[in-house]
């Protein structure tokens, strides 16, 4: 570290031990992620999309939120701006209710804080005693307000449209017959056991990722479109996977494995849907105590 970077680094760290962090924020930092709920502050996380959002409502699959800044300095006719009470933050917050959008429950990745007022599911507030007020119209996209806008939504649809799990279009059995790969070909191919070979081919199981890689060539198409041709997978153990608790596992899994956020998510779904695939029927199965049993297995002290 040369010596420009080490005081940078320095003046950082001293900055940032003079910051105040109230015991509510560090009591939310530091737990297991739950589900969310109508009014928790959350920091979303998708590749290189960061936000802190405020969730209004909340479905079995999704998070309507919209975009929280410290900087209240910037605003538009539909922001909300907080006084330091409305929070657990203790600091003044600007909710920019024109941006709310609907997030996938995986894009949460920690709750950082609590409302101390009600939102409607638009954003409004409900008055309790706390003071709030609306900010004022843009009259221009030059001024540094409307930049600031321009970015918090980039970030927001960049979370609103993330997805991990293939969709699954139910036509893998067809297109495995258009190409000629019957159970020969696809035991030679993928080195599976006649019983997988067969149920591939009459659509009763998905292909993995891997195996999706190895057929892609054969198939000529990538890798992702052949996994999207799979059947449907079961959206409890999608959801299960899905939830923000899981998150922890998933990058400890990525960082054990050297691969993605994404991928570890994927790798987690094959294997546990595979081996309830061998044990019982899938659609039977007790997909939570699966995927803490796949946890458990790779992890190891890691899932400590």
């Amino acid at each position: 570290m040369n010596q420009a970077s080490s005081s940078a680094y320095e003046r950082l760290r001293a900055a940032a031990a003079q910051m105040h962090v109230p015991a509510a924020v560090r009591r939310a930092a530091a737990a297991t992620p739950g589900d969310p709920l109508p009014g928790q502050i959350w920091r979303a996380v998708w590749n290189d999309a960061v936000e802190i959002v405020a969730v209004t409502a909340v479905d079995d699959t999704t998070a309507h939120a919209l975009p929280v800044s410290l900087e209240t300095q910037f605003y538009d006719s539909d922001t909300v701006l907080l006084p330091a009470e409305a929070s657990t933050l203790e600091q003044p917050l600007a909710l920019w209710r024109g941006l709310g959008r609907r997030l996938p429950w995986y894009v949460l990745d920690r709750q950082v804080s609590q409302l101390s007022i009600p939102l409607g599911a638009d954003g409004s507030p409900t008055p309790a005693g706390t003071e709030y007020c609306y900010g004022s119209p843009l009259h221009s996209s030059a001024v540094q307000a409307a930049e600031f806008r321009s970015v918090l939504a980039d970030a927001m649809d960049q979370l609103a449209t993330a997805r991990w799990a293939p969709q699954g279009s139910g036509d893998l059995a067809a297109l495995l017959k258009r190409h000629g790969l019957g159970p020969t070909e696809l035991i030679q191919r993928l080195s599976i056991q006649a019983p997988r070979a067969l149920a591939l081919l009459r659509g009763q199981a998905p292909l993995t990722p891997d195996e999706a890689r190895l057929l892609s060539p054969d198939l000529d198409m990538p890798a992702d479109r052949v996994l999207a041709c799979n059947p449907p997978l079961p959206d409890r153990l999608v959801h299960e996977l899905s939830r923000p608790a899981r998150r922890v596992q998933v990058r400890r899994l990525a960082r054990l494995t050297g691969s993605a956020e994404q991928d570890a998510r994927q790798q987690a779904l094959f294997a546990t849907l595979a081996l309830a695939a061998r044990q019982d029927r899938p659609a039977e199965a007790d997909w939570t105590a699966r995927v803490d049993r796949f946890f458990d297995v790779h992890l190891g002290t890691e899932g400590d």
